[in-house]
């Protein structure tokens, strides 16, 4: 994909990235940027959820899955993006390890996804919970 960062049209507006091709242009939003590099970071081991970026009094609140790129800053620099991930992880995990394989896994995912080159990932771990035993539900057909 080095084609589409070598033809990286800077706009006036920052808040989306903007590539020009022989055919056209591509504009992918910082709030895109964002829920993908949320999705790639929940599917990380030892990470419950994403949270709000301004914590407020110590508390740290775990967003629903249909707000979960508000977990994330992104920064439009030349040199590439700088995600900057508001995470809660799972009690009980090495936070280093996890941080690191978040950032991974983020970076790869983005760079495949979009093309787009990336900076820095950082991850800010804004809470710990104990994760809960996901039991499944599901509907008994015989007893209706």
């Amino acid at each position: 994909m080095r084609w589409i960062r070598d033809y990286i049209y800077k706009t006036g507006n920052k808040s989306s990235q903007r590539y020009y091709t022989e055919i056209g242009w591509v504009e992918i939003s910082e709030n895109a940027i964002a829920t993908l590099a949320s999705l790639s970071a929940l599917q990380s081991y030892g990470i419950v959820g994403m949270a709000v970026r301004s914590i407020m009094d110590g508390i740290s609140e775990l967003l629903h899955l249909e707000e979960i790129n508000k977990g994330v800053q992104v920064h439009v620099t030349e040199e590439g993006l700088i995600i900057e991930l508001y995470v809660i992880v799972a009690y009980g995990v090495r936070i280093p390890e996890v941080a690191h394989n978040v950032m991974e896994r983020v970076k790869w995912n983005l760079e495949r996804i979009t093309g787009l080159s990336i900076k820095e990932i950082n991850v800010n771990v804004w809470g710990i919970r104990v994760m809960e035993d996901k039991k499944e539900e599901t509907f008994n057909w015989e007893e209706g």
